[in-house]
């Protein structure tokens, strides 16, 4: 049977994770937090093994606002599911650290909530963003530098 793995999102706390199955009193991990004088959220978590390491994606600050959203994607990680997931200079998640992979350039806006997936030849991110006439899909490939995603 497969390891199964439930990740909860707080919205303002961050993400925490439990073995799914087990009772309700388990214990709790927590991923990624922000300090509130940051400001911003960290929310929609997906999380994705390659290469030996569990890598937590995460959106920062706020979606839904048309070109005013400040979303963007981050990452961290760890060779423990249950972290601590770190950016590429070791600062943790859970004290505010994150390794940006996507947000606002040109006419994208506020890019988050990303899903990747391991396609037959490659990695594949999926995720939201706005433009001036409305909300978005995009999809990029993900390219992989000494360990770190890399969209292209």
């Amino acid at each position: 049977m497969a390891d199964v793995r439930l990740v909860l999102d707080r919205h303002q706390d961050g993400p925490d994770q439990r073995v799914d199955g087990e009772p309700a009193d388990s214990t709790r991990h927590s991923l990624a937090q922000r300090p509130s004088s940051a400001g911003g959220a960290v929310e929609a978590p997906y999380l994705v093994y390659r290469g030996g390491y569990y890598y937590l994606f995460v959106s920062f600050d706020y979606c839904c606002r048309g070109t005013s959203s400040t979303y963007r994607v981050m990452v961290g990680r760890s060779t423990s599911i249950t972290g601590p997931y770190t950016h590429r200079n070791g600062v943790r998640l859970t004290s505010g650290g994150g390794t940006e992979v996507l947000a606002t350039h040109g006419n994208i806006h506020g890019p988050g909530h990303a899903a990747l997936w391991a396609d037959s030849d490659a990695w594949v991110m999926a995720y939201h963003y706005y433009t001036s006439s409305g909300s978005r899909l995009g999809i990029n490939l993900v390219g992989w530098s000494s360990g770190w995603p890399a969209l292209y």
